[in-house]
């Protein structure tokens, strides 16, 4: 919503999460804020998701490897499960905010927007565990948008929008 209308948001650039920062690539916008500049933003994006998995390929050095992962399968339950050899760790993770010292608020960049996370715990229960999801934030603005449309026009914002109502709960 924010990019077909002119303004250049993405989290991966923003917060500089992961390792999107050794790629070369763009943030897709349009500045018309319409049904048809949501559309041309989502096919740019996929271009350019296209771009960075290509550099991302690339870069991925020859000769064996070996899956870690798989160990898991052939060993018996063992505590050795959890020891750093066999963690996935990204190599920048998500930005995380500290809210107070119970609260955690984290956000990564999503196909439809900003995925947002909220955790509030106590000192070893969490007590609420919201996700916010990309598709909540972008039915807020509905109600402008379909102003003076005709009928047959909101189906065409709605599709723009991608609601998906499995996201609301």
């Amino acid at each position: 919503m924010l990019r077909a209308s002119g303004i250049q948001w993405d989290l991966r650039k923003v917060d500089r999460y992961e390792c999107y920062d050794e790629f070369d690539w763009e943030i897709q916008w349009q500045k018309e804020g319409d049904s048809l500049a949501r559309y041309l933003v989502r096919i740019s994006e996929m271009t350019e998701s296209i771009k960075i998995i290509q550099q991302a390929l690339e870069g991925i050095p020859g000769g064996p490897y070996e899956n870690l992962e798989i160990r898991r399968f052939d060993r018996i339950k063992d505590p050795e499960w959890n020891d750093f050899e066999y963690r996935f760790i990204s190599k920048k993770p998500s930005p995380t905010f500290e809210l107070s010292k119970q609260e955690l608020y984290v956000r990564v960049e999503a196909p439809k927007g900003e995925l947002g996370i909220f955790d509030r715990r106590s000192e070893c229960f969490p007590w609420r565990w919201k996700i916010r999801p990309p598709g909540f934030i972008n039915l807020q603005i509905l109600p402008q948008l379909v102003k003076r449309m005709k009928l047959a026009d909101i189906m065409t914002i709605l599709g723009s929008i991608d609601i998906i109502m499995g996201e609301f709960s």
